[in-house]
């Protein structure tokens, strides 16, 4: 997962500057410009890699802010309930068949999610998720829950970064799909 200089500086409790700085000397491993224009840097066990100087004191990276990533989930028994009941009764009302998860807190459930910047789509059969899911979304971004009933819920990240530039842009068109509804 790739993740901009202001996330990996809120991984690393530091300034988006030094990052920036650190990147240009080439001590961020793996960090390589998107578009020509932004960074991206992957992060290795929830962080970014970094290398250290020949001289000086040695770098002391202490995230004192954990940030934790969504984690978007399909709710199969539902999907299925939802299958039969419509056979049945047509107008039955559908039960949320996605949710998005911060460790085991449900944040928000819902039938349709937009992310809001990189994810990752996992699937591990032999090494399922803790609520046993063999297949999952995970995503630093904010998430965007759509219910059938026309409900908008807005599943923050932990990040503070240009993100919220882009919400303020695609809100005036949820703001339109509400009223539609």
């Amino acid at each position: 997962m790739l993740v901009g200089t202001t996330e990996a500086a809120s991984l690393l409790n530091i300034s988006a500057q030094r990052v920036r700085v650190l990147v240009k000397e080439g001590r961020i491993q793996g960090a390589r410009k998107i578009n020509g224009r932004t960074w991206g840097i992957p992060l290795y066990k929830g962080r970014p890699r970094i290398s250290g100087k020949k001289r000086g004191p040695k770098p002391n990276w202490l995230p004192l802010r954990h940030c934790g990533k969504n984690t978007l989930h399909f709710n199969r028994p539902n999907i299925e309930k939802n299958r039969k009941r419509k056979k049945v009764d047509p107008q039955a009302k559908d039960e949320y068949v996605l949710s998005a998860q911060r460790g085991s807190k449900i944040l928000s459930k819902g039938h349709e999610m937009e992310i809001h910047g990189p994810c990752r789509i996992v699937y591990r059969p032999d090494e399922p998720h803790s609520c046993g899911a063999t297949v999952w979304i995970e995503t630093l971004a904010t998430v965007t829950v759509f219910n059938l009933d026309g409900t908008v819920e807005r599943v923050d990240s932990r990040w503070v970064w240009e993100e919220e530039e882009m919400w303020k842009i695609n809100k005036k068109s949820i703001e339109e799909l509400i009223r539609i509804s």
